[in-house]
């Protein structure tokens, strides 16, 4: 795989390939959910988190490089909260992936270290 595509590039820990959004600089005003995907054509979700890239409440977007079990994740992070859930709400009937709100205000106390 190339060191970039369509404007992404793999992250330092090689496991994603990753993309400022246009709303990067805005980024410390950010919303604490996500956008994730999972799907099993990774062009697909390449396609929507580059057309995602473009907005200009996007600040980041992120894939996996490697499916696990033959399922590829996506991620989407914006400026608001309330876009999180207008774009939930939109994706969730995605003919070719599944799409989710993580909050990392409530995970976070279940993460392990």
């Amino acid at each position: 795989m190339s060191s970039t595509t369509n404007g992404f590039q793999v992250t330092a820990s090689g496991v994603f390939m990753e993309r400022r959004g246009a709303g990067w600089n805005d980024g410390r005003h950010a919303s604490r959910k996500k956008l994730c995907f999972v799907v099993t054509d990774q062009a697909v979700v390449a396609r929507v988190l580059s057309e995602l890239a473009e907005r200009p409440d996007c600040y980041y977007v992120k894939y996996s490089i490697k499916p696990r079990d033959g399922m590829y994740l996506g991620r989407c992070f914006l400026l608001h909260d309330q876009e999180v859930g207008a774009l939930w709400r939109e994706y969730k009937r995605h003919p070719k992936m599944m799409c989710n709100v993580q909050d990392d205000d409530f995970t976070l106390a279940f993460r392990s270290s």
